[in-house]
């Protein structure tokens, strides 16, 4: 039996969709068929880039600039969103902050940073889309996990709490919206992307270790795997995508 994935109707946002895996997932989806609204943090430039990659500004792909940290900008996401595309029943939670420094050295304020918005920054977007979602949709939440949280690395423990927070989010989220709103998380595991300058790059330093590294259509297809209605009946799973760095 073979089937073909089919997102027409659907409108999907994309938090961390300017670059990598997140624009990754957006072309998917827009590939297949989904309308898109794409979020980025602060970079202008990086947002103007991805809409072009997906055809610029229509009524089928849009995009803003907004700190999902807040709830106030979570709520102008989706109005944003809605205004443009329709009522959202993907939600792609791909935002997150990765500093890295010595446990001893991070603040209070660092980390609350770091959590706000990769843990709370989830919480809000699917609050949005459990009371936005129209009565005779469905939706899918797919959250983007980290490999750190299943097996830890040092100098990230904030980061590394908020991803493991992810997947107990996942679980609840999908245990509240059980035949109405699916939610399922995928942790990428060693993968090629562009860093910022300045930024630390984990995945040049494991380059030597004889295991494959992967790329961002890679974790895009899982998602779109999770994403796609005809898997009505996968839901509060974490489906890992690293090439075996980790089998739990």
């Amino acid at each position: 039996m073979t089937w073909r994935m089919d997102l027409r109707g659907h409108s999907a946002v994309v938090t961390g969709g300017t670059r990598n895996i997140g624009l990754a997932i957006a072309e998917g989806l827009r590939h297949h068929g989904a309308r898109v609204c794409i979020v980025g943090g602060t970079d202008q430039a990086a947002l103007d880039r991805a809409l072009e990659r997906l055809g610029g500004e229509s009524d089928a792909v849009t995009g803003l600039l907004a700190s999902v940290a807040y709830e106030h900008a979570v709520e102008a996401i989706f109005d944003h969103a809605e205004a443009r595309l329709g009522p959202v029943t993907i939600l792609v939670n791909g935002a997150a902050s990765r500093p890295h420094a010595p446990l001893v050295d991070i603040t209070r304020v660092q980390w609350q940073e770091v959590v706000d918005v990769i843990l709370t920054g989830a919480f809000l977007t699917a609050q949005q889309l459990f009371r936005r979602l129209p009565a005779d949709r469905c939706g899918a939440i797919i959250n983007l996990g980290g490999l750190s949280a299943h097996v830890p690395k040092v100098e990230r423990p904030h980061v590394i709490a908020a991803k493991a927070g992810l997947v107990g989010l996942t679980r609840a989220l999908a245990e509240e919206g059980v035949g109405r709103v699916r939610a399922n998380c995928v942790v990428p595991g060693t993968i090629e992307t562009e860093r910022k300058p300045g930024q630390s790059n984990p995945t040049a330093q494991e380059k030597g270790s004889g295991r494959p590294v992967g790329t961002s259509e890679a974790v895009a297809r899982a998602v779109l795997s999770l994403a796609d209605p005809a898997d009505g009946y996968v839901t509060g799973q974490t489906l890992h995508v690293n090439g075996g760095r980790y089998m739990p």
